[in-house]
C-alpha cells in the first residue's frame, strides 16, 4: 500500500510539472511573437467574433478644376463616403465665389466634365436632392474659400455613385431650374426665368475611389 501511494503521488507531481512547463511554453511563445504575428492574431480574432462590422467602402474624391473663365484659379476637392449607410459629402474649395451661402454642389452622370449628363439621383419622390433648400450647398467666405460637410441621399449606394461627376455652381439658383436636360441636350429653364440669371457651372471633378478604378 505504501509503495502504491508513493507511485500515485509521484505520478501526480510529474503531471503538475508537465502542465506548468506547457503553460510556461505558451507564455514564452506569446512573449516572443513578432508584431506582425500579434496583429494577424488580433485580426483573426476580430473576424471570428460575433457582431463584427462589415468592411466599409473607401472614400471617393474629386479634384476640382475650373470650368470656363470666370474662376480660373478655382480648386479644391470634394469627397463622398458612406458611414452606416449614410452618404456624407465633405468639401474644401478655394478661389471660388466670395461670400456665397447658396452656391450649389450637384452630382452628375456623364462621360467627362466637358460632356455632362443629368443630375444623378433616383429618389422615391422624384425630387432632386441637390438643391440649396435640401442642404446641398457649399458656403464660402470673403476670400472665396469653403470647407464643410453634410449628409444627403440621392437614392443610390456606393457603387452607383462611383466615378460620377461633382459640379459646382456659382450663385443662388431657383431650384426648379436645375432640371434634367431636354431632348436636344440643353438644360431646361423654369417658366418666366431669364437665360442670363441661370447659375453657371464653374468647377467639376470626377469621383475616384482610393484604388483609382473607374
Amino acid at each position: 500500500m505504501k509503495v502504491s501511494s508513493f507511485i500515485l503521488l509521484l505520478a501526480t507531481a510529474i503531471m503538475s510539472v508537465s502542465s506548468v512547463t506547457a503553460e510556461g511554453a505558451k507564455v514564452r511563445r506569446k512573449e516572443f511573437m513578432s508584431p506582425s504575428e500579434l496583429e494577424n492574431k488580433r485580426k483573426l480574432s476580430h473576424k471570428s467574433g460575433k457582431g463584427s462590422k462589415k468592411e466599409e467602402d473607401p472614400p471617393m474624391e474629386a479634384a476640382i478644376a475650373p470650368l470656363g473663365d470666370d474662376y480660373e484659379d478655382l480648386g479644391g476637392w470634394v469627397s463622398i463616403e458612406y458611414k452606416d449607410d449614410d452618404m456624407i459629402i465633405d468639401y474644401s474649395i478655394k478661389d471660388g465665389p466670395k461670400r456665397c451661402d447658396k452656391c450649389k454642389l450637384v452630382l452628375y452622370d456623364g462621360k467627362s466634365c466637358d460632356d455632362l449628363g443629368d443630375p444623378f439621383f433616383d429618389t422615391e419622390d422624384g425630387e432632386n436632392p441637390f438643391t440649396v433648400g435640401k442642404g446641398s450647398a457649399y458656403i464660402t467666405n470673403k476670400k472665396g474659400r469653403a470647407a464643410g460637410h453634410y449628409k444627403i441621399d440621392n437614392g443610390y449606394k456606393y457603387k452607383k455613385n462611383k466615378c460620377k461627376f461633382v459640379v459646382l455652381f456659382d450663385k443662388k439658383d431657383d431650384d426648379r431650374r436645375l432640371s434634367r436636360r431636354s431632348g436636344d441636350g440643353k438644360r431646361q429653364l423654369g417658366k418666366g426665368s431669364k437665360k442670363d440669371s441661370k447659375p453657371k457651372e464653374i468647377g467639376c471633378g470626377q469621383l475616384v475611389p482610393e484604388d483609382g478604378e473607374c
